[in-house]
């Protein structure tokens, strides 16, 4: 019995153990399983990680690399506005006297004080000095001349150098002496100036230099007709006539600038104007003076003064029929009827009217008995 229950034993603990080992051969697959399962988790939570990462890091550069883009473009646009400063700055200093806005003495405009004139005059003034000045600095350094301390008269207690050997001390010393432009030599300076302007259209600056001739010579005609002719062209009637009439007024003959003030007073339909800037000068022997004066002393119905005026131009040129109308129309107008029929007669004979006109003066020869 002994013998069974030990083999009984044997075969139990057998079984035992091949059941422990199916359960082992069960379990193995499932922790195997299990591991992995937890591996690739884990694998997928690193990879987000890293994506993670490496992203933040692309935005982080991204971002880096738009500020310094930024400030790149700040710090150019300060660099071209300084250099823009910089050029006008230098710009500004280069003006050269015939860029200088120079208004008319006050004699000449009456816009202008004659505090501002004299500050203006004494700038001119200081504009040709410091040109001296400027020739003279260079005149020493081409020739390089030594010159001795008592020659020059210095305003910064610099010191200046003594000569360098005495060899220098034998050679000729240059002596540079100003010269000032008087205000003749001046203005004709400027006049040239302003006749070349003009040949190259610069009107605005050759306006800005007759404003300066006058400035320093109010009474210089030439300077004061061409800058009324320039306002004339630019339509400032108002502004060339108050000129003329300045001028005029400096010197009363002035038949030309009489002439052109009497020309846009009657372009302007101010005839009676024109009349009364004419009149003073009506025994000019000028071929223009006389025919707008007979012309606006018709219109005005003073007769008396159209008469004299056609009879000037007759004197001065008898083969004109239509002076010897004027004159006739005026002698018919204050009534001398006789003196009329003749000077009619004499237009007529001249055959050199036009066709109305012809006509005209043969029906007045008509109705006055001829």
């Amino acid at each position: 019995m002994s013998v069974i229950n030990q083999m009984l034993k044997d075969l139990d603990k057998r079984q035992s153990e091949q059941q422990n080992a199916a359960n082992l051969a069960v379990s193995g697959p499932t922790k195997n399983s299990n591991t992995k399962l937890i591996i690739v988790i884990v694998t997928a939570i690193i990879m987000l990680n890293v994506a993670g990462i490496f992203g933040w890091q692309l935005y982080s550069e991204n971002q880096q690399l738009r500020m310094q883009v930024q400030q790149e473009t700040m710090r150019l646009a300060r660099e071209q506005n300084l250099a823009e400063s910089k050029k006008n700055k230098i710009s500004a200093t280069k003006l050269t006297e015939a860029q200088m806005p120079i208004a008319i003495v006050a004699s000449s405009l009456p816009s202008r004080s004659a505090k501002d004139n004299s500050a203006l005059a004494s700038n001119l003034q200081q504009q040709n000095e410091n040109k001296a000045d400027s020739i003279a600095g260079k005149m020493i350094e081409n020739n390089a001349v030594a010159v001795k301390p008592s020659q020059l008269q210095v305003e910064d207690n610099s010191i200046i150098p003594e000569p360098v050997n005495e060899a220098l001390k034998a050679k000729s010393s240059l002596t540079i002496s100003r010269t000032q432009l008087s205000p003749q030599a001046l203005a004709a300076n400027k006049i040239s100036e302003a006749e070349h302007a003009m040949e190259r259209n610069n009107l605005a600056k050759a306006e800005a230099l007759f404003e300066e001739v006058l400035l320093v010579m109010p009474e210089h005609e030439t300077a004061r007709k061409q800058l009324a002719a320039l306002w004339y062209g630019k339509k400032s009637y108002r502004d060339a006539i108050n000129l003329l009439s300045q001028g005029i007024a400096l010197a009363p003959p002035a038949q030309e600038m009489r002439l052109m003030s009497a020309r846009i007073y009657y372009e302007q339909g101010q005839t009676r104007q024109a009349y009364k800037i004419l009149r003073p000068i009506k025994a000019s022997n000028s071929a223009e003076i006389q025919t707008l004066l007979a012309n606006t002393s018709a219109e005005l119905n003073e007769h008396n003064s159209a008469v004299t005026a056609y009879r000037k131009l007759i004197t001065l040129d008898p083969d004109v029929g239509r002076w010897w109308l004027g004159v006739a129309v005026s002698l018919d107008a204050l009534g001398n009827f006789l003196p009329a029929r003749d000077a009619y007669k004499q237009a007529i004979a001249r055959n050199n009217l036009s066709s109305s006109a012809m006509q005209f003066a043969r029906e007045r020869l008509i109705e006055l008995g001829e």
